[in-house]
Order: C-alpha cells, then structure tokens, then sequence
C-alpha cells in the first residue's frame, strides 16, 4: 500500500497565465516528500488572479477542483505506471501525461473539472503498491 498525505495549505504559484498551485504531498512509506504544482489556463479560470474578477469563495472552489484533479491523475497514474508520477513538471488542465521510462506508454490525463471537489481537510490518499497486485494470495 502507498499512503499519501497532503497538506492542507496550498501556495498560490506566480503564473500570471491563469491559476496554478503547488501541492506538497509526503509519501509515507518512503518519507519522500514531493511537491506537485499543477496549472488551469486563462479561460477556464475566472477568480481573484484575473484583475477585477471573482472573490474567496471562486478561489476556495478551484483550490478543491485542483486537488479532486490531482488526486484523481495520481491514483490513474499509480494503476497505469505502478509508481507515483514526478514532482518535476508543472501539470496542467486537459493534458496527457507518460512515464519517463516509457515515454511512448498509455497517456494519463490531468483533468480539472469544475464539478468536481475534493475537500482540502482529505489529505490522505491511499493506493494500492504494484506489487500488491500480483503477489499469491495467503494460503489458509
């Protein structure tokens, strides 16, 4: 099993292009700690980033949208590839993602979906290992 706790403050990122996060996660089987930073673009994003526009509560809703997304491409990711994905790319809305290793391998999609929220108090995830899968059964 991967066990994998978030944090519950999210830090806005500099991108002046839309509306983008960095999310720390630390994994807690290994004790690494990773911080995935992910991006919505110009026009989908309408808050408080975008002079004149939105308010708290705009911003409050991506903040959940983002996660619900992020953790929603972490599990996919961990079911397609058996690992979790890097911290090192910024991830952004409606983009395909591979494995370094197998850059020609199934794409993972990173998706931002306004509908859907994951409350920023769920910090934990918890995904099954690769090797958890296709270990024999415990014979009785």
């Amino acid at each position: 099993m991967k066990t994998l706790v978030f944090s519950t403050k999210v830090t806005l990122d500099g991108l002046p292009s839309g509306f983008s996060g960095s999310f720390k996660m630390l994994h807690m089987e290994t004790g690494q700690l990773y911080t995935y930073r992910v991006h919505i673009a110009k026009h989908i994003y309408v808050g408080t980033q975008v002079p004149g526009m939105g308010s708290r509560e705009e911003d409050d809703k991506w903040w959940q949208c983002m996660f619900q997304g992020l953790t929603a491409f972490i599990a996919a990711y961990n079911d397609v590839y058996g690992c979790l994905p890097t911290d090192r790319n910024i991830y952004q809305d409606r983009r395909p993602y591979t494995s370094e290793e197998q850059p020609f391998g199934e794409k993972v999609y990173f998706l931002v979906e306004e509908g859907k929220r994951r409350s920023l108090e769920q910090r934990e995830l918890i995904l099954q290992d690769f090797s958890d899968r296709f270990s024999p059964e415990p014979s009785l």
